[in-house]
């Protein structure tokens, strides 16, 4: 009977802490090119993680992680194309176990929306 709090304790520690931010179901996007989108998310993530924990992506998108001991967490930056806007909208998803790992998914995403507004004005994609 005495394991089973220390069970539940281990599970809560262990489980999985995931979520996805997105400009596109927040209902708006920024027009810029296809590279400057592709550019955007790769310095974003690279400005988060260092660079021997980047992991392989493509040209709109970026993926890294963290570890501290046996936790992980990995982040992932996304340019989605809205074609009819000439526009790209962003979304930043992470799952591991890292306490921390919502907040800094958090303040990626708004150094992505920042940096978004630098490069071309915001338009509702609704």
């Amino acid at each position: 009977m005495k394991s089973l709090p220390l069970l539940a304790l281990a599970s809560l520690l262990l489980c999985s802490c995931s979520g996805t931010h997105s400009t596109i179901r927040d209902g708006y996007a920024y027009q810029m090119t296809e590279d400057q989108a592709g550019t955007l998310v790769d310095t974003v993530i690279r400005s988060n993680i260092v660079n021997d924990r980047m992991l392989p992506g493509s040209k709109l998108v970026a993926s890294g992680y963290d570890r501290a001991m046996t936790d992980t967490q990995t982040y992932t930056a996304t340019a989605v194309a809205v074609p009819r806007l000439n526009a790209y909208g962003f979304e930043v998803q992470h799952e591991g176990t890292m306490f921390n790992g919502p907040t800094k998914a958090k303040h990626i995403f708004a150094t992505l929306n920042e940096r978004a507004a630098l490069v071309g004005p915001r338009v509702s994609v609704k």
